[in-house]
């Protein structure tokens, strides 16, 4: 009887005692402890807390060094999370084909998480001595990519800034109309020349597009044909291209056909190994250089942060250009955010922030 008793006695103190509440994990140091397999270092493992229209999200950013295995790490932190009693899922990306490599979204320990891996440097630091209002007169160039499919994309960009450029591809179902068009406008148009990406992201660039191995002579002779198509082109920039325009043989081609037409070249960087600006430069083509992309996440809350960043690089180094896409939800974004940054940054021309070449 007096051993029931003690039992009892002690199976409630045990019901009553406070459990112990499991830790929450650490969204990026269990991204960096699973990217460190990959000879990934933690200083390529950024996190930030952002917020959207479902509540707080912890942000994972993997800049994922050259050589990286894309498909073993996310098959890899997919099974840590779920480890840890959460998941994670691959997802969409908008901009694919060489800057954008995965996108995992999902919960664990309560709390959503989202990780990007990025086939890009680190951010350079700003310059020294810059901070918030330190560069006057900052001017921020924004160019949307991909039109060319549908002739509406005229029309739904028609109430943004004229200075707000529009890159068309010369291989989509109403190239040359929607070019037309949008030059009636008095829109800066730009060729989105399609390259050669690494390895099998999707459809590809499609025909026509600039690959490497070929002769110099067919290379400028695609590039020609594309400029006849989007006519009024006043700057070329890649669509995809992570592995041709790392090649520089054929950036030096394709530079041969923009040097005598005055044209200027936009390195989209889609990949961290690109070489498309410094050949332009040697080549005597003027040149600009992607500093941020609008909408790898096509959601309202994640494109206007990325339209923050963008005006913060332009504050911070006078200058910048920012890359999206004919996509709803980024031209929705920008009719609504563009009047918000008016007093920050100058929007202006992509051809308005050209240096000489060389």
């Amino acid at each position: 009887m007096l051993l029931a008793v003690a039992a009892v006695i002690y199976l409630g103190w045990r019901a009553a005692r406070p459990r112990p509440v499991p830790a929450v994990p650490n969204a990026v140091a269990v991204v960096r402890e699973v990217a460190a397999r990959f000879r990934c270092g933690p200083a390529r493992v950024t996190s930030e807390t952002m917020r959207d229209s479902a509540g707080p999200l912890a942000l994972v950013t993997v800049h994922a060094p050259r050589g990286f295995q894309v498909e073993p790490f996310v098959l890899d932190l997919e099974a840590a999370a779920h480890n840890l009693g959460g998941r994670l899922e691959p997802m969409p990306l908008l901009e694919k084909g060489g800057y954008g490599l995965a996108r995992l979204d999902g919960e664990v320990g309560g709390v959503r998480w989202r990780v990007l891996v990025l086939g890009e440097e680190l951010p350079a630091p700003p310059k020294a001595g810059a901070g918030r209002g330190a560069v006057r007169g900052a001017r921020l160039a924004i160019v949307l990519d991909d039109a060319g499919a549908s002739i509406e994309v005229v029309h739904e960009v028609e109430h943004l800034p004229l200075a707000v450029a529009v890159a068309v591809l010369p291989n989509a179902a109403r190239s040359a109309e929607v070019a037309r068009g949008l030059g009636a406008q008095g829109r800066e148009l730009l060729l989105h020349m399609p390259m050669e990406p690494v390895g099998n992201y999707g459809p590809g660039p499609g025909e026509g597009a600039v690959e490497v191995g070929l002769g110099a002579a067919e290379i400028r002779s695609r590039v020609e044909r594309a400029l006849a198509v989007v006519a009024g082109a006043r700057g070329v920039n890649n669509h995809m291209g992570s592995r041709a325009t790392a090649d520089a043989a054929a950036m030096r081609a394709v530079m041969d056909v923009l040097r005598p037409r005055g044209l200027y070249f936009l390195d989209s960087r889609t990949t961290a190994d690109t070489v498309a600006e410094e050949i332009a430069r040697a080549s005597g083509v003027p040149a600009l250089r992607r500093d941020v992309f609008l909408d790898v996440v096509s959601e309202p809350e994640a494109i206007r942060r990325a339209l923050d960043q963008a005006v913060a690089r332009a504050r911070a180094d006078g200058s910048a250009v920012a890359i999206g896409h004919v996509h709803p939800i980024t031209i929705e974004v920008l009719e609504r955010e563009l009047p918000r940054i008016g007093g920050e940054v100058r929007l202006v021309r992509p051809s308005q922030l050209l240096k000489p070449a060389g």
